[in-house]
């Protein structure tokens, strides 16, 4: 075989979908920080159409890392370009929103569907303590979902039984295919928090928390916390004295 001859089969080789989709894949789990990786990847897309078209399948593949809520993503593309992107969605972040932004947020991903997403992040976002405020989830068409975590952002470092009575309200609904739901925030719940969502949805497998508390545990550290704002404004007196 000349040289010729193999530099045409190793040019062949690279314009296959498959042989280029391994060797991104390869460099998108290379052991580097998310953004070299997202750069080179960038670059790869710049080679050709069949390599642009893989490196955007990859990019687009695992959203979850970057943490960028989905409708901050498809909010700067165009509407009739969107469905081609959502397409290639496998794992994404979402974030609840306050009645002010709705109008931007749920435009963005209405009548969009996720054929290909199968874990989901749903950050709590509570704007103030009041329950349906805090959880305004954007309508989400996610077919094949079946990992849902739930973690917060902004607000209370506890999620309360009446805060969790409306996620087992809410999720059933929107996300009736999942099988693992996993709660990253502690939790103060009731038995029939448990039930609720139980019953709502019968192909649950499993349902996991960080950490269970009792509220007891919860006024026990508000209480500590009051004893040492005491000790402290008591310290200030008596050094002013």
């Amino acid at each position: 075989m000349t040289d010729k001859s193999v530099i045409s089969t190793a040019h062949r080789a690279l314009a296959l979908p498959e042989i280029v989709g391994e060797i991104l894949f390869s460099i998108y789990n290379y052991r580097a920080i998310i953004w070299h990786r997202t750069r080179w990847l960038l670059n790869c897309a710049l080679v050709n159409k069949t390599w642009c078209n893989e490196a955007l399948r990859i990019l687009w593949s695992d959203l979850e890392p970057d943490r960028i809520p989905l409708d901050e993503v498809m909010i700067n593309i165009s509407p009739d370009r969107r469905q081609i992107y959502a397409n290639f969605v496998k794992a994404a972040t979402v974030t609840t929103y306050s009645q002010e932004t709705e109008s931007v947020v749920q435009p963005a991903l209405e009548n969009l569907v996720f054929p290909q997403v199968h874990t989901l992040r749903l950050i709590l976002v509570f704007h103030n303590m009041d329950t349906q405020e805090g959880i305004r989830t954007p309508v989400l068409n996610m077919p094949n979902l079946q990992v849902l975590y739930v973690d917060r952002s902004i607000g209370p470092i506890y999620l309360y039984p009446s805060q969790w009575d409306c996620l087992a309200d809410h999720i059933p609904k929107l996300f009736p295919t999942l099988l693992d739901v996993r709660v990253e925030i502690p939790a103060i719940l009731h038995i029939t928090g448990f039930e609720t969502l139980s019953e709502n949805m019968p192909h649950l497998e499993s349902l996991e928390f960080e950490e269970l508390l009792d509220l007891s545990d919860v006024e026990d550290t508000f209480t500590d916390d009051d004893d040492l704002d005491d000790e402290d404004a008591h310290s200030e007196d008596t050094d002013e004295n």
